[in-house]
């Protein structure tokens, strides 16, 4: 009963953690992620790294606050279901594109593959949370499962 009891605890602290609004301050989006990846280490004990390649480009500061949530629900789902034992966030960017891929080496989707935003609706599949906000977005996602060996979510915004 106390297994349990911390089970439902650690899971409620996650939920609330992951509904708390996210704001984007003046450090920026490279800076925000970074924050969230230390913070899940800190309260999951999983080991999780960021890494930042180029600098976001001007104009798409109103979804910051949307890849933030998006990247905070990729981790809580790590967290839950993939039973892995490390997770790499990667920020990619250049003058027209944001790309944000975390992976991780967990038990992956009960599916083997890549698939995009569409054909994982189409199948419905995959992380529908996430979808529905990339969808919001105007964006792309690619999920990539290898049942066993982790998976890689990938999204991508143009500006």
């Amino acid at each position: 009963v106390q297994e349990l009891a911390r089970t439902h605890t650690a899971e409620m602290r996650a939920f609330l953690r992951g509904i708390r609004p996210v704001e984007v301050g003046e450090a920026g989006l490279a800076s925000s992620l970074r924050q969230v990846v230390a913070d899940f280490r800190k309260h999951t004990g999983l080991a999780a790294s960021f890494e930042s390649h180029g600098t976001p480009p001007d104009g798409s500061e109103p979804h910051w606050a949307e890849l933030v949530q998006i990247v905070r629900e990729a981790l809580t789902n790590v967290q839950k279901h993939a039973r892995a034992s490390r997770v790499v966030v990667s920020l990619r960017c250049d003058r027209n594109q944001v790309e944000i891929s975390i992976a991780d080496d967990g038990a992956g989707f009960p599916f083997s593959g890549k698939y995009t935003l569409e054909e994982l609706e189409l199948l419905r599949r995959g992380p529908f949370s996430i979808e529905r906000r990339v969808r919001s977005l105007g964006g792309k996602l690619l999920v990539e499962s290898r049942p066993g060996r982790g998976s890689t979510l990938t999204v991508q915004l143009g500006t």
